[in-house]
């Protein structure tokens, strides 16, 4: 009996030992802890970010510049925390010096919800007999018929004018020809179609009648 209490009485005092040793190695002292809180590839901080320390109730938050500062303890375990980024948990070393700074980096997170799709019907049963009894207008279905027409689409083809990008490749064409030929007596083109609507437009206004004046054209009867 005397023997297993000598033993207790032992290991308790070794105990006591080892638990002064680690102690004096390395005691808690209260430090100043500050810092950035950054995000991603931002040169600027991340505002309203949650720094706290669970176990003892108290912590702080990140300003509109990200940055932060607290009263901590060495080996504290330090929570940073915000709506839609990872939580993040920091060890505050044990140091010699009265304050710590630090760089903290947390990770956007992303979460995919599930597609949801909303219907006016509530089951696909319901839904697919109201598929199968829909009757479509018969008018409707006439006037699509008609608009899809092989002789309606060619023949609203051939009535299309010109969209921008024609108008542009041939303003940029004649701007080009007429830089060539600055130096050159003026030519009819025969194979150029909008030459040809000139010269007969010119001619409907009677442009060859002002060109010739002492030349007798007698009117159309």
């Amino acid at each position: 009996m005397r023997k297993n209490i000598f033993i207790k009485l032992i290991a308790c005092v070794g105990l006591m030992l080892v638990f002064g040793v680690s102690q004096a190695q390395s005691p808690r002292k209260i430090i100043q802890f500050s810092g950035l809180i950054v995000s991603g590839d931002s040169a600027y901080g991340t505002p309203g970010v949650y720094i706290f320390v669970p176990k003892e109730g108290r912590g702080t938050m990140s300003n509109a510049i990200g940055y932060f500062s607290m009263a901590v303890l060495t080996g504290d375990s330090v929570v940073i925390k915000s709506v839609g980024y990872k939580e993040k948990n920091f060890i505050v070393p044990y140091t010699l010096e009265d304050k710590v700074s630090v760089i903290i980096e947390i990770l956007e997170d992303t979460l995919y919800m599930p597609i949801i799709e909303i219907t006016p019907w509530p089951t696909e049963r319901l839904f697919k007999e109201a598929f199968i009894a829909l009757q479509l207008p018969e008018k409707e279905y006439t006037n699509m018929h008609n608009n899809l027409n092989e002789q309606v689409l060619k023949r609203m083809m051939y009535n299309m004018g010109a969209d921008g990008h024609a108008n542009s490749r041939y303003y940029l064409q004649q701007q080009t020809l007429s830089t060539e030929n600055q130096y050159f007596s003026p030519t009819l083109s025969l194979t150029n179609p909008f030459a040809w609507k000139n010269f007969i437009d010119g001619v409907k206004r009677g442009d060859l009648k002002k060109t010739y004046p002492n030349q007798v054209i007698p009117d159309d009867e």
